[in-house]
């Protein structure tokens, strides 16, 4: 039997994960999608620490073998990366619906940019690390926030399309929320 290889399981982990916080949002609240998320982030700091400190934990093991990046920071970095995303969108994005467009667009178009880009090869000018393909997948992926914001999906998906292909030096899962929040902000 075929299986996946590390990153194409790790992309179908974050999209899940984006879908269930965008599913807490929209059948519970804000306020359970902060608490479980603030919650996540806790106890994986906890465990972040544990096994940093020589502990063994089977489960993270086996999580950090078979979903992290090989020569991830900590154990664990991806995972915080991401519940720190979805924790900024969710506590700075006042209309419900970007909070909602967000989300899409971080589980979506973040996750179809590394599964498309990885195969892509044409690489960006500005960032030779990243393929024209990625982000063209970025942008298509982000268009699903359509679904909530209707025709500002098209810039927000562009602008955070672009801000995903820049070499930054930080972790998109951070960097996209925090261009959602703005991006909706001002338009």
């Amino acid at each position: 039997m075929n299986s996946m290889d590390r990153e194409t399981k790790r992309q179908a982990i974050h999209f899940l994960v984006c879908m269930a916080a965008l599913a807490v949002f929209l059948l519970l609240s804000r306020n359970w999608l902060l608490a479980i998320t603030f919650s996540v982030l806790l106890v994986g700091s906890l465990l972040i620490n544990m096994t940093v400190r020589d502990s063994k934990i089977h489960l993270v093991e086996w999580f950090v073998g078979e979903f992290e990046r090989e020569g991830a920071r900590l154990p664990g970095w991806g995972s915080a990366c991401l519940a720190t995303g979805v924790l900024i969108l969710a506590a700075y994005m006042r209309q419900p619906a970007g909070l909602a467009a967000g989300l899409v667009v971080l589980g979506i178009g973040d996750g179809l940019s590394t599964l498309v880009g990885r195969r892509g090869s044409h690489m960006l000018p500005w960032n030779q690390k990243k393929t024209a393909e990625g982000t063209l997948a970025f942008f298509v992926g982000s268009l699903a926030a359509w679904v909530f914001i209707g025709p500002l999906s098209v810039p927000l998906a562009a602008v955070a399309a672009l801000a995903e292909s820049l070499d930054l030096g930080i972790d998109d899962n951070l960097v996209i929320p925090v261009v959602c929040t703005l991006v909706l902000s001002v338009i």
